[in-house]
């Protein structure tokens, strides 16, 4: 299982590193990404809500979902693209109405509906900002190293927990400290402290670096913290769904690492975090 997350990760870096890198194709590549992440996750999520009786309009969200993602992108994607994405948008929504009236189970439609945008609303909302921060500002040959800054920090962290907990659940005596173990029984209070670590180190090292991402050593001691925080949180909550719906992993596409909700779990929070810090204090 640690191969294939380690594999897993490498490729995924690779992936995001010609996003971040090729100044002429990166962009397409990283729409190609977040396209097909939103479907997935959306689907995900739906597949995960049904298995606990909540139904939804499944495949619609999921595109729903794709095209809130074009639209998200206008500021560095073909114009052209995203408005088209806002046309074909707007007329699923009225789809979504107008359903209603050639459906014999009108109750049935209705929840369905309301339950397609709430899910919409939980699940793809908090990652539209992770979209928004790329862009084509290139500083020191990387485009969008604020987003780059958001996955590294959170991923450090989430990573880092990963290892050193598995890590001290072997070497100590008495095995580690679990922290949460009726929502997360792997997750422990040294691999907490480990990703807490590994989450400042990364952010230490943007800083140092002399990336203008933040303006004082503090604060990115800050950032470092509070992002590492906010992934913990996301984790959690992802961990409350699953065990609610009785399965280990969202998904089983990524090997290793199982669904896209299992990455993208720790920016649940992150991603809106980061957006309105950024935006109010960082450079």
């Amino acid at each position: 299982m640690f191969k294939y997350r380690i594999i897993s990760f490498v490729g995924l870096l690779g992936i995001l590193a010609a996003a971040f890198l090729w100044r002429e194709g990166g962009k397409y590549i990283f729409t190609v990404l977040a396209v097909g992440g939103a479907f997935g996750l959306v689907y995900e999520v739906g597949g995960l809500l049904e298995l606990i009786g909540i139904v939804s309009f499944k495949k619609s969200t999921a595109l729903a979902a794709v095209l809130l993602v074009l639209v998200t992108a206008m500021n560095y994607l073909d114009r052209w693209i995203s408005v088209t994405a806002f046309v074909l948008l707007f007329f699923i929504f009225l789809a979504g109405w107008a359903g209603l009236l050639y459906r014999d189970n009108r109750k049935s439609a209705i929840r369905q509906l309301i339950n397609s945008l709430g899910m919409l609303l939980l699940v793809i909302l908090p990652v539209l900002p992770l979209v928004a921060l790329y862009d084509d500002d290139w500083s020191r040959g990387i485009c969008g190293a604020g987003l780059i800054y958001l996955v590294l920090v959170t991923k450090a962290g989430d990573t880092g927990a990963y290892i050193v907990g598995m890590l001290s659940g072997k070497l100590l005596p008495h095995g580690n400290h679990k922290i949460v173990p009726k929502i997360s029984p792997k997750k422990s209070w040294e691999g907490t402290i480990g990703g807490l670590l590994c989450s400042v180190a990364v952010s230490l090292a943007f800083f140092y670096g002399n990336f203008n991402l933040v303006a004082t050593l503090w604060g990115s001691l800050f950032l470092g913290i509070v992002l590492f925080f906010g992934g913990f949180a996301g984790d959690l909550t992802e961990s409350a769904l699953k065990r609610t719906c009785g399965v280990k992993d969202s998904g089983a596409i990524i090997p290793g690492m199982g669904g896209i909700f299992d990455v993208l779990d720790s920016f649940i929070y992150n991603g809106i975090i980061f957006f309105f810090i950024k935006a109010l204090f960082v450079v």
